[in-house]
């Protein structure tokens, strides 16, 4: 009965390689993979001509939001979790500990490409409806990374497709079930109880269901002008609100005002954030074969 009411873990070891004190995880390849993902995203859309940078300078402007994802990602985690629990200030160099927000992130790409758009005279909108379509598909990959590690496990729970999630950290590390073995401990006591496997919950729905409606309103419903930005907030905000639900409160923090977890609390800042853009939108056409991407200039006042 405990099978039939539960799916097993599938046990993936989280070090890919391992050359001797350096340790190469899924967690960090995933970012990789994520940047990879959004440089196809961003050169098809560039081929397409719904990006205002040409295919060949694709990859040199990611690197402002590789920038500012780690920076801010970083920043974002100190700020929004790390004083909540007791880091000092120093500790938001340690970098190799872990800790990355997705908040953080997305505040950094966002002044990134702010100073992008700025300096190079080039509309913020469709610089931002671009990178709202790119960033989906690698919240689905991050999420599978976050999986992989164990890490930000559901809450507990003992439904049909609840999961066992290996305690790693509680037996030494990401190899745990290994001095769970030299201890002569039988292999479930490196697991804890049946849990939401809310990992998979975002993958899906903030990865892959926010992906393809974006892409079918920005490219088969011709959407665009900042509109595509902001949805992704409100789509990608409301979803993780919900899925919170699901999730385990971050330790050491739990939960607040109304009994809302801290990443509920900032989804909430993303919802209004999301309204706001979306009402200082200009009217929008998608360009025909051949025309220039640009944002329309504001309707002119007709003189009495």
């Amino acid at each position: 009965m405990t099978f039939l009411a539960e799916i097993p873990y599938p046990r993936i070891d989280p070090i890919v390689v391992e050359l001797g004190s350096l340790k190469v995880r899924w967690y960090g390849v995933s970012y990789i993979i994520a940047f990879a993902l959004a440089f196809l995203v961003l050169r098809s859309l560039a081929k397409r001509g719904r990006w205002v940078v040409g295919p060949d300078k694709v990859l040199d402007v990611l690197f402002w939001g590789i920038l500012g994802v780690f920076v801010g990602g970083r920043l974002g985690y100190f700020f929004f979790y790390g004083l909540s629990i007791g880091y000092e200030w120093w500790q938001v160099i340690e970098v190799w500990k872990g800790g990355m927000s997705f908040h953080g992130g997305l505040l950094g790409v966002i002044v990134a490409y702010w100073i992008y758009a700025k300096r190079q005279g080039v509309g913020r909108g469709v610089i931002f409806d671009g990178l709202a379509l790119a960033t989906a598909p690698g919240l689905a990959i991050v999420r599978f990374g976050n999986f992989v590690n164990a890490e930000l496990p559901g809450r507990v729970w003992d439904g049909a497709w609840s999961m066992r999630f290996p305690l790693y950290e509680k037996f030494g590390g990401p190899r745990g079930w290994e001095n769970v073995r030299e201890q002569g401990l039988p292999e479930n006591a490196l697991y804890g109880p049946a849990r939401h496997p809310s990992q998979l919950y975002e993958l899906f729905f903030e990865g892959i269901v926010l992906f393809f409606l974006l892409r079918w309103l920005m490219l088969g419903r011709g959407w665009g002008g900042g509109r595509i930005a902001a949805l992704f907030l409100v789509g990608y905000g409301a979803m993780r609100f919900v899925i919170e639900y699901f999730r385990e409160p971050d330790t050491g923090i739990g939960l607040g005002f109304l009994d809302l977890s801290r990443g509920q609390v900032l989804c909430v800042g993303m919802v209004i954030a999301g309204l706001i853009v979306w009402a200082m939108c200009k009217p929008f056409r998608a360009p025909g074969p051949g025309e220039p991407l640009q944002e329309p200039s504001p309707p002119e006042t007709p003189s009495e």
